[in-house]
């Protein structure tokens, strides 16, 4: 595999490799963004803004330029990871936003996440099956991980999504709306089939336009929180939803160009805190759900000013609330920090925004968009 770049210094070992030049990154850090950026807005939104734009990810040549990278946060080191299906590449930013090294990904390179200790799990999926590459963070690959023991309902999967959660592997088939858990060697552990559901949740045994909705429907976002609930999207719906362990699923959110509204759903993402992150396309806006699925604030905006975001796609958060949001028009990857009180850093959204509001009751599937 070829190397693009490396911005570390050579070192004897390889952790001392992994992050030789943080320091310079951290120096330069700050000059960087503040030539790029300036002026910058203090706040991302209105008055009622719980997060603040900060920079994009950057190198020092400036901005990376990139359409909807796929986003994975490594929580031991706060770096983030983005791979660029586009140019077919992964690059790895520190909890900075400035880029520390870059490496060629794989042929068909769908999605990433941080594994165990450092090392990167990068899914491929090709005419002859889907692969997990396990790699050292220089991209070099350690082994490749097939999936093993699938049963007779899951023969078929797909997957074009990859999480690794507290030693799972999550893997979603977008298409047929399918996932699976799976332990590090590839062995199946068990499968959630769900689009059936969300065929019982609506009830579309008894209701004909809502079953051909359901027809229509794919994954959008995906992620699991760290109680290994699965968080996912489905734009044709205006809804996300929680899918819990024990298979009670939740679905949050309303259709509708309003503040707290979906037009089209899409990157999902869960913070230690409990909030859920929900990007929108449609109305370049991320919103923000407390642990109890109430909508509490929303950040972004169309616009040209660095705060704005234009049709936002995946989205990703570290330990220390910031947030990393893939956007289109090859504007890369904007950074935001969330809103924390000092006194508490681990205190939750949705006990700081005074203007936080509820959601009404589980949505109507066939309710159309604007109502």
């Amino acid at each position: 595999m070829e190397h693009k770049r490396d911005t570390r210094s050579s070192c004897s070992s390889p952790a001392a490799s992994r992050h030789a030049g943080a320091t310079l990154g951290r120096v330069f850090a700050i000059v960087t963004m503040g030539l790029l950026l300036l002026p910058v807005p203090a706040s991302a939104n209105s008055a009622n803004s719980s997060a603040s734009f900060l920079f994009p990810l950057a190198n020092f040549a400036g901005p990376v330029r990139s359409q909807w990278a796929k986003l994975a946060v490594d929580p031991e080191r706060n770096e983030v990871y983005a791979l660029s299906q586009a140019e077919n590449d992964v690059r790895i930013f520190d909890e900075h936003g400035m880029e520390v090294y870059a490496f060629e990904g794989f042929f068909a390179s769908m999605d990433i996440t941080a594994g165990h200790d450092g090392d990167i799990l990068i899914l491929t999926r090709r005419y002859d099956g889907s692969t997990i590459h396990r790699c050292n963070y220089r991209g070099e690959e350690l082994e490749e991980i097939a999936l093993r023991n699938l049963p007779e309902a899951f023969s078929g999967l797909d997957p074009d999504r990859l999480v690794y959660r507290n030693g799972t592997l999550y893997l979603a088939d977008s298409e047929h709306m399918t996932v699976i858990e799976a332990g590090l060697d590839g062995s199946f552990v068990r499968g959630h089939d769900l689009k059936a559901l969300l065929w019982d949740l609506s009830n579309a045994d008894e209701d004909e336009k809502a079953a051909r909705k359901l027809d229509e429907i794919d994954i959008g976002g995906f992620d699991v929180d760290a109680d290994g609930k699965i968080l996912f999207t489905v734009a044709p719906l205006f809804s996300a939803f929680r899918l819990a362990p024990d298979g009670d699923l939740e679905p949050f959110g309303r259709p509708g160009s309003g503040k707290g509204k979906f037009g089209v759903a899409a990157g999902i993402a869960a913070a230690d805190t409990g909030e859920i992150l929900v990007s929108d396309k449609l109305r370049s806006v991320v919103l923000v759900f407390a642990d109890d699925l109430t909508f509490t604030a929303e950040f972004g905006y169309r616009g040209n000013r660095p705060s704005n975001l234009i049709a936002p796609d995946d989205v990703a958060i570290d330990a220390n609330g910031h947030v990393y949001v893939a956007q289109a028009r090859n504007l890369g990857v904007s950074v935001f920090r969330m809103a924390r009180d000092d006194r508490s850093p681990d205190r939750p959204l949705s006990e700081i925004d005074d203007n936080s509001q509820a959601v009404d009751a589980p949505p109507n599937f066939v309710e159309e968009e604007g109502q």
